[in-house]
C-alpha cells in the first residue's frame, strides 16, 4: 500500500494524518518497547528450555505466554516501527493482513491462557486439585486453536483487516458497516475478552475470598498469597495495557463515532503495544523459582538485587513441594 492508498484510507474516514514528528517519537517509543520485551521474553524462555525445575504446568503456561510476548514484541512492534519511521504503512496489502493476524492471535491467546493460569489457581486454592504438565500442554494447544480460528477468519471473508486510523498499524475493521464486520467485532469483544475477563475475576474473588476466610493451611498461605499475587499482577498489567484499545474498539463499533481525535486514538494503541514487556519483569522480580534458575544459568544476574530469596517464602516453597510431591501431581 502506497502513501496515496493511505491518504485515502484516512480521508474516506474524515480523520487527519498525525505530524511526522508524532510517528518519529512513537517508532522510537515501539522501539524501545521491542528492545525491553523482546530481550526480557528471551532470558526468560532461554531459563525455562535450559532448566529442569522448571517443568510443572505452571511454568509452561508462562513460558507460552512468554513466548506470544516474544513474537509481538520481535515481529510486531519491528513492523510497526517500521511503518512509523516511514510515517505510513509502507509495507504492503499483504503484510497488513499478517500483521493483523499475527498480532490478532497473539493478543488474544494471551487473554485467553491468562483465563486458563487465574482458573488453574482457582482449583488449587479452592479444591485443592493440581494440572500436571501433559493437561497443560493440552490446554495451551486449546488456546492456541482458539484464538487462533478467530484471527484467521477474517482471511476466510469474516471481515477484514485494515490500515487503522493512526496510519502505521493494521487491525480489525471497527468502522465497518457491514453485518460480516459488526459480527465479527462484537464476538471478538464478547468471547475473546469480555468471556475470559469473566473468568478472571470469579476465579480471583474466589481465591482472594478463600485466603481471607484462612482455609489454607497456614504453613503454605505465605506462599499461596505469593503466587497467586503474582499472577494477578500479570492479568491486570495485561489488561492495563489492552483494556483501553479495546474499549475504544468497542465504542467505534457501537457508535460508528470517526471523528475522535486522532493522536487521543492513537494512545490506546501505543499503550497496548507495551503489553509483551511486563510478564518477564514481573517474573524477574516475584518468583523465587525462577530467580534460583536464573542465578544457575545466567550467573551475571546474580549480582542484581532482584535475586533474593527471603527464608520465610523458601521455607514456604519447600513445604508446598513436599507437600505436593506427596501427591505425586505437579503443581500449578
Amino acid at each position: 500500500m502506497n502513501l496515496t492508498n493511505t491518504t485515502r484510507i484516512m480521508d474516506v474516514r474524515g480523520l487527519e494524518e498525525l505530524p511526522d514528528s508524532v510517528h518519529y517519537v512513537f517508532g522510537i517509543v515501539f522501539m524501545l518497547f521491542n528492545i525491553v520485551a523482546t530481550s526480557g521474553n528471551s532470558l526468560v524462555l532461554y531459563v525455562f528450555f535450559k532448566s529442569k525445575k522448571l517443568r510443572s504446568a505452571i511454568y509452561f503456561l508462562v513460558m507460552a505466554l512468554c513466548l506470544g510476548d516474544f513474537l509481538m514484541s520481535s515481529v510486531g512492534l519491528t513492523m510497526l516501527s517500521i511503518a512509523s519511521f516511514y510515517t505510513y504503512w509502507v509495507l504492503g496489502d499483504w503484510a497488513c493482513t499478517a500483521y493483523g493476524t499475527l498480532m490478532t492471535f497473539l493478543g488474544l491467546l494471551q487473554i485467553t491462557l491468562l483465563a486458563v493460569i487465574a482458573v488453574t489457581r482457582y482449583i488449587f486454592v479452592i479444591h485443592r486439585n493440581t494440572v500436571g504438565p501433559l493437561t497443560a500442554k493440552f490446554i495451551t494447544a486449546l488456546c492456541t486453536l482458539y484464538a487462533l480460528g478467530f484471527a484467521l477468519a477474517p482471511l476466510f471473508g469474516w471481515s477484514k483487516f485494515v490500515v487503522e486510523p493512526i496510519g502505521t498499524s493494521c487491525g480489525p475493521n471497527w468502522v465497518g458497516i457491514e453485518w460480516e464486520d459488526v459480527s465479527y467485532n462484537m464476538s471478538l469483544f464478547l468471547l475473546c475478552f469480555l468471556a475470559p475477563l469473566t473468568f478472571i475475576l470469579f476465579s480471583y474473588i474466589m481465591i482472594f475470598v478463600t485466603i481471607k476466610k484462612k482455609r489454607i493451611q497456614k504453613k503454605n498461605e505465605t506462599y499461596e498469597i505469593h503466587v497467586s499475587t503474582t499472577i494477578l499482577i500479570m492479568i491486570v498489567a495485561f489488561l492495563g495495557s489492552w483494556t483501553p484499545y479495546a474499549c475504544m474498539a468497542l465504542y467505534i463499533v457501537i457508535t460508528k463515532d470517526n471523528q475522535i481525535n486522532l493522536v487521543l486514538s492513537a494512545l490506546p494503541l501505543v499503550l497496548a503495544k507495551c503489553a509483551p514487556m511486563w510478564n518477564p519483569y514481573i517474573y524477574f522480580m516475584r518468583d523465587n523459582k525462577f530467580n534460583q534458575e536464573c542465578r544457575k544459568f545466567v550467573p551475571i544476574l546474580s549480582r542484581v538485587g532482584l535475586w533474593r530469596i527471603n527464608p520465610g517464602e523458601q521455607d514456604g516453597i519447600m513445604s508446598l513441594n513436599n507437600s505436593i510431591s506427596k501427591r505425586t501431581s505437579t503443581y500449578v
